[in-house]
Parts: structure tokens; C-alpha cells; sequence
């Protein structure tokens, strides 16, 4: 928990506790992929399912720490 965001001396945005991932989300890994997208989030286990697309359909299951939201830029 952010117990700092209450402090009268606090006025930066809280740092989130973690990254949620939820179906429907864009993402990619921290060191670039393909755009995937999440199927189903397991937040007991920290496991993401995803689905791509390169020529034919894959179907993986990622550590959440390997994950990040896509911002929307095209690079």
C-alpha cells in the first residue's frame, strides 16, 4: 500500500503497486515483440496467457514481469 499518498508532504502521482493485466489488453514484452494480446490473467500464479499473430497464431503463457502495455505509438 501507498501509506505515503495520506502525508500533507506528498504531491507526486503514487507509484501503482503493479501492472494489471486484463483480457482485451494490448501488450508487449519489455524488450519488444509483436503486439499481443492478453487472454486471461492469473494473479495468484503471475501469469499472463496471450495471443499473436506472425504468419500463423500462437498462443503463450508469459511471467507478468516480462509484459508491459503497449502506449499506442508506432515505432
Amino acid at each position: 500500500m501507498n501509506a505515503h499518498v495520506d502525508s500533507p508532504w506528498f504531491n507526486a502521482t503514487p507509484i501503482p503497486e503493479r501492472d494489471e493485466f486484463l483480457p482485451g489488453d494490448v501488450v508487449t514484452l519489455l524488450t519488444g515483440s509483436p503486439l499481443m494480446t492478453v487472454l486471461d490473467a492469473c494473479d495468484e500464479c503471475g501469469e499472463v496467457d496471450v495471443i499473436f499473430y506472425d504468419s500463423e497464431l500462437h498462443i503463450l503463457t508469459l511471467p507478468e514481469e516480462a509484459l508491459v502495455h503497449w502506449d499506442g505509438d508506432d515505432e
